[in-house]
């Protein structure tokens, strides 16, 4: 072999002589990349964080497109005639002390007053301060006297719109006792009161539910003797729930299991059939709720949250929130389930919330803005960590620092009604975390209350607008799916959220 052979540069010449172009191009790209690469890591100099309160705005994460899971289906299995209890006024006297309902209360200066006790045989049913047995006997969700002294503190304008709401649901509400997500507008008179042609009558339960929740929240139970402009607001909630009972099978299961996003309707009915055994005690379903119950906790995702199918392996917070306040209502009315349900709540909440901001996710941690077709023009809102506050404070009753961080980043987005802005989901449980965390006095709670108030009061439909009077347009983020039934449930919610619970933290916190 001759010396040439040994020359650098007589090899490197044949080897680039025999190399295509494109390969030759390739080569000196990608080392130009491995230098640039060192020279950036070589000079940049060591990351530090610092975890602080909330000073700044967090990261804004990308969009994330709302995708539906297979919902597995599972045929309806009807009760028998007597698995059904028929809410007529001789069985109700047979179950509930009468006296308490002999007298009407008084509807005067569009005043809605609280009729009832909310009744647990078994405890105080209070959240309070330190939950049940913190606070005075007889008050909590739906008590009589805590109702009526927080009503002195609401504005007029704030139950005039409550009124007009209730009055505007009793009015569309169907011949079975149903509200329909599309149907209501069967009941209209002159205008008709129309809903999105995406909103879907799926949602039906659900919004039976949320209508029922507006009444009970006021403090209507189904013996209320309460007459408004000539409707008996207890033989709304009588007939609403009526049609719960009827739709529950025997499994404990709320509504079809065929539609879209099931364990929506269900919780949402569940928590209105236990708010309503709540405020009355009743015996006659008493047991109808503890089978909602028992439905809700079997269906949880095993150490984990829920989602729109029974164990489908897969958590969301928004579905979580909802079975939370099902879990909750259910305690303070004297229902029963296992410790482990909370546990599990706990446990998707702290997978999914971010640590230094209190931002909580929707299917994840870092989810960032989730919409779908709909409803893909409106802004992010921080409804997820709304819900992941509210429900460490119902779960927990005590304050840590992802419950303050996480409040903060709501109390940032005060209700506006610029388009893009608009979400009613949102402002309802913003409005329930907020209260708990800082109401009714606290500087979080008072700006951001003051600007829901302005924002829904104004945006409410009046006489003007003929049949749509009291309701309110289902011009929100959500309305696409639940139509003006949703809007006006949720919203008249949101107006109620001072007297519907106790504030847990009560302004003690450090």
């Amino acid at each position: 072999m001759s010396d040439e052979s040994f020359d650098p540069e007589s090899v490197t010449d044949r080897v680039v002589k025999k190399t295509p172009w494109w390969a030759i191009s390739v080569g000196l790209h990608t080392l130009a990349v491995l230098v640039l690469t060192f020279l950036f890591v070589a000079g940049a100099p060591a990351e530090t964080v610092t975890v602080s309160a909330i000073s700044s705005k967090p990261p804004k994460e990308p969009p994330v497109e709302f995708r539906d899971p297979v919902i597995r289906t599972t045929p309806f299995k009807e009760p028998t005639p007597d698995e059904v209890t028929q809410l007529t006024p001789e069985n109700e006297r047979e179950n509930v002390d009468p006296s308490e309902f002999d007298t009407p209360t008084t509807v005067g200066d569009n005043k809605l007053n609280a009729d009832s006790p909310f009744k647990n045989p078994n405890k105080n049913s209070s959240i309070g301060v330190g939950g049940p047995g913190g606070g005075k006997k007889g008050d909590g969700i739906g008590g009589r006297e805590y109702r009526r002294q927080q009503r002195r503190k609401v504005s007029t304008s704030d139950d005039d719109a409550v009124r007009g709401a209730l009055l505007w649901l009793a009015r569309h509400q169907s011949a079975d006792g149903s509200w329909g997500v599309q149907s209501h507008a069967g009941a209209c008179k002159g205008t008709r009161c129309a809903s999105p042609e995406s909103a879907s009558a799926d949602f039906d339960m659900g919004v039976t539910g949320l209508s029922l929740l507006a009444f009970l929240g006021a403090g209507y139970s189904h013996l209320s003797k309460d007459v408004v402009e000539g409707i008996r607001f207890g033989d709304v909630v009588r007939g609403g729930l009526q049609h719960l009972l009827r739709e529950q099978d025997v499994e404990g299961f709320l509504g079809p299991r065929t539609g879209h996003k099931q364990m929506y309707n269900h919780a949402i009915a569940a928590l209105a059939l236990c708010e309503g055994y709540g405020l009355t005690g009743s015996a006659l379903f008493k047991d109808q709720a503890q089978k909602a119950v028992d439905y809700l906790v079997q269906a949880q995702n095993p150490g984990r949250g829920w989602r729109y199918d029974a164990r489908s392996g897969d958590n969301d917070t928004s579905v979580t929130g909802w079975a939370v306040m099902v879990l909750k209502s259910a305690e303070l009315s004297g229902l029963t389930f296992p410790k482990s349900a909370y546990d599990g709540a706990r446990a998707w909440l702290d997978e999914a919330t971010e640590e230094s901001y209190g931002r909580a996710g929707y299917t994840h941690k870092g989810t960032g803005k989730v919409y779908c077709p709909h409803n893909a023009t409106f802004d992010h809102q921080e409804a997820l960590t709304s819900i992941a506050v509210m429900s460490r404070i119902f779960i927990d009753k005590k304050s840590d620092a992802r419950i303050r961080s996480g409040a903060e980043l709501v109390a940032r987005e005060v209700p506006s009604l610029e388009p893009s802005k608009v979400d009613y989901y949102a402002w309802y449980y913003a409005a329930l975390a907020l209260f708990q965390f800082d109401g009714p006095d606290g500087a979080l709670w008072s700006k951001w209350n003051k600007g829901m108030v302005q924002a829904l009061v104004k945006s409410q439909l009046t006489t003007s607008a003929g049949c749509k009077d009291g309701s309110w347009e289902p011009a929100d983020r959500w309305g696409c799916e639940g139509g003006r039934v949703y809007a006006t449930a949720i919203n008249a919610l949101t107006l109620e959220v001072f007297y519907r619970y106790e504030n847990v933290l009560g302004g003690k916190r450090k």
